[in-house]
């Protein structure tokens, strides 16, 4: 059955470009394909396609949780087995033993209620007071097949003191078309530590949204990355709740899209409790025919004094026929804060290019060079090589540097 049935728009009404959260992405294309939810259950590494590695990061020593079209695939996931870490797919527990969340977040967003309508499988993680997870948990999404629809939702948490990187990575196989609809939900408690990377590169002509709502503890800490390296059509969504004093958000992204790739990224940075720190950057190269879209909020609310808060677009616009919107935004209600907001947009400094093939490189291989020093401060706070270098790998390969 379609997903987009006649009672199901007339009861969940799409956005439209009328409304400013939607207006750069507009989804028509989307809702007039007959996308269907995937029936085939688990099938292993005879399912899976070769071009493919179950683990997507080269060389990375890490617990892997694996997925194909919403469904888990536990012949090909290592999951964490240890005191203090509790680690189970949906599929595999009673769900009256899975953390829940009570904060609405689905019913906020359309494409929140659309995951909360058909949700599938997806991951319950819960680390335990002090425990610090040993290894990285990589969670990998992959679609394979034509007009299939998947819908995994993952809630994470960690008390009071924990550690956990966790890196979600969305694969999709060239031949493949249809949405991918990932939700995550995650509580960092007081002087915890979240680490989470965030890797899309999907083949193909995929719908891909993902949208991520993250409360903070006091004293606890956020770093996370949104590496946009593929997809045809592309959303972020990313909402972070200081909700305790003192805590820390860092959250960086790049994207580089190619041809005619559509690529939104829409963040959200809520502080609602002093002596609290934010610091956002976001780099995005446009080619070809590409479109790029940053739209970023920043509240400051009454009670958040003393907020130090800081965030950054920046953008190379690298052919004629590209385009980025971008709208960085700050809404201070509090008056001993420190807050700066920005965004730049231009083109490959032509005089930097010049100075390069002065001493003998080619365009191409300079170019390459100035992208690779565009994308450093993004890149160098990733938090193993490992990941840094197959993105940076990828990202060369794709372009061809």
């Amino acid at each position: 059955m379609s997903v987009f049935t006649d009672k199901f728009l007339a009861t969940l009404p799409p956005p439209t470009r009328k409304s400013e959260r939607w207006k750069y992405s507009p989804i028509t294309k989307l809702l007039n394909n007959e996308i269907s939810i995937s029936t085939e259950g688990a099938q292993g590494i005879n399912g899976w396609p070769e071009s493919v590695l179950p683990n997507p990061v080269l060389n990375l020593d890490a617990y892997l949780v694996v997925f194909k079209n919403g469904t888990f695939e536990p012949t090909l996931s290592d999951l964490p087995v240890s005191d203090g870490v509790d680690c189970i797919p949906f599929s595999k527990m009673d769900q009256s033993g899975s953390l829940k969340f009570s904060n609405g977040y689905h019913q906020k967003e359309w494409i929140g209620e659309l995951n909360e309508t058909y949700r599938q499988d997806g991951l319950s993680l819960h680390v335990h007071r002090n425990v610090k997870v040993d290894r990285p948990i990589v969670i990998h999404h992959l679609t394979d097949g034509i007009n299939v629809a998947s819908f995994p939702k993952h809630l994470i948490k960690v008390d009071e003191g924990g550690e956990l990187n966790v890196v979600i990575w969305s694969s999709a196989t060239d031949r493949s078309s249809g949405m991918y609809n990932g939700l995550l939900e995650a509580s960092i408690g007081p002087n915890a530590m979240l680490s989470l990377e965030k890797v899309c590169n999907e083949g193909g002509k995929v719908f891909h949204f993902s949208h991520e709502h993250i409360v903070q503890e006091r004293d606890s800490k956020l770093k996370m990355h949104t590496f946009t390296i593929k997809g045809d059509w592309v959303r972020n969504e990313l909402e972070i709740i200081s909700r305790g004093k003192g805590t820390d958000s860092v959250f960086n992204g790049a994207y580089l899209p190619l041809g005619t790739e559509h690529i939104d990224n829409h963040t959200t940075m809520d502080h609602t409790s002093s002596d609290c720190t934010s610091s956002e950057l976001y780099r995005g190269i446009m080619y070809g025919n590409s479109t790029g879209v940053f739209n970023g909020k920043v509240f400051v609310r009454p009670d958040a004094q003393k907020t130090n808060a800081f965030q950054q677009n920046t953008n190379i616009v690298a052919d004629r026929g590209a385009a980025i919107n971008t709208k960085p935004e700050l809404e201070i209600y509090a008056d001993d804060v420190k807050c700066a907001h920005g965004c730049t947009v231009g083109q490959f400094d032509l005089d930097a290019l010049f100075y390069l093939k002065s001493r003998g490189i080619d365009e191409k291989a300079a170019k390459a060079l100035l992208v690779e020093a565009f994308l450093a401060d993004v890149l160098s706070s990733v938090s193993s090589t490992e990941l840094s270098t197959e993105i940076m790998r990828i990202y060369t390969e794709r372009h061809g540097w």
